[in-house]
């Protein structure tokens, strides 16, 4: 019999494991010296590898299946069992009925707050877990959509109660602010294909325990008071350091920018790097490859 209690205690602290099924497949259609059969084939998003042998034309797919959770073996649960433990689980613990597990990965933001975001603990470990104000795990922000028009997951644009990330915190969405967040015990990076038009500062931001990278962001480092790792200051246009006392790494900072800094008041272990960057200031910049 499934003690739900101990169940519900391990979702709350660990999340719900999952993983998806893949199946590779080899499509094999005449070759018809056609461009258009070349461009439907080399557009195609499982595609991963054209071969043409004489008349025809194999090509390799990776097609990603259901998602479905994965809890550890010593519970002994059938895949369905698994499947209604989770649904019960979110039911129980929000109020909120879902019938599809696939329904869970569609619900990161609730009015306009972080709800149920996928955490990656480890290399290829990631679970779903509540917004709670501790995240212990990697948190990454998307766009809603990727380039192909594909739905992503954690598309919030505000940290809403999260208060400390016992992880990285990666950004590629354009923020509107960063909630209650106090504390980053790895590094927070934003990202280099997505400019920061509406962060203005990253208060209430105290701590980061890792480096901090700001390209395409404007903002003010507000109430920030100590980054232990490198404070990365490279094509950006943030002039306000706010409360900065303390960068345990080097800091990295465009010469065209070197005159909006006063460092004098900030304790610097390591050293200050200048680089002859070009970039565009106030706008985004995409990088080179």
């Amino acid at each position: 019999m499934i003690n739900k209690t101990e169940l519900y205690k391990f979702i709350d602290y660990n999340g719900i494991p999952f993983g998806s099924l893949v199946s590779v497949e080899l499509n094999i259609q005449e070759n018809h010296n056609d461009f258009l059969q070349k461009i439907l084939l080399e557009n195609d998003t499982t595609q991963e590898e054209i071969i043409e042998k004489g008349s025809l034309i194999i090509s390799k797919h990776t097609r990603w299946g259901i998602v479905e959770p994965r809890f550890p073996i010593d519970f002994k649960l059938t895949k369905n069992e698994q499947v209604e433990l989770a649904l019960d689980w979110f039911y129980d613990t929000t109020g909120y009925k879902i019938k599809e597990f696939k329904t869970l990965f569609e619900l990161p933001v609730l009015n306009g707050n972080p709800f149920l975001l996928i955490i990656d603990k480890t290399y290829n470990d990631s679970r779903l877990m509540l917004a709670t104000e501790t995240i212990n795990g990697d948190l990454k922000i998307n766009k809603k959509f990727n380039n192909y028009g594909f739905l992503q997951s954690n598309w919030i644009k505000t940290l809403g109660r999260i208060s400390i990330i016992n992880g990285d915190l990666y950004i590629d969405n354009e923020m509107e602010n960063l909630g209650n967040l106090k504390i980053v015990n790895g590094s927070l990076s934003f990202s280099n294909h997505t400019y920061q038009y509406k962060l203005e500062s990253l208060s209430p931001l105290k701590k980061v325990n890792g480096n901090l990278y700001l390209k395409n962001t404007h903002v003010s480092l507000g109430t920030l008071e100590e980054v232990k790792g490198n404070l990365n200051l490279r094509k950006t246009t943030v002039k306000d350091l706010g409360a900065l006392k303390k960068v345990g790494g080097n800091v990295l900072v465009s010469k065209s920018e070197k005159d909006n800094y006063d460092f004098d008041k900030i304790n610097i272990q390591g050293k200050i790097r200048y680089y002859n960057d070009t970039f565009n200031k106030g706008e985004l910049t995409l990088p080179n490859y």
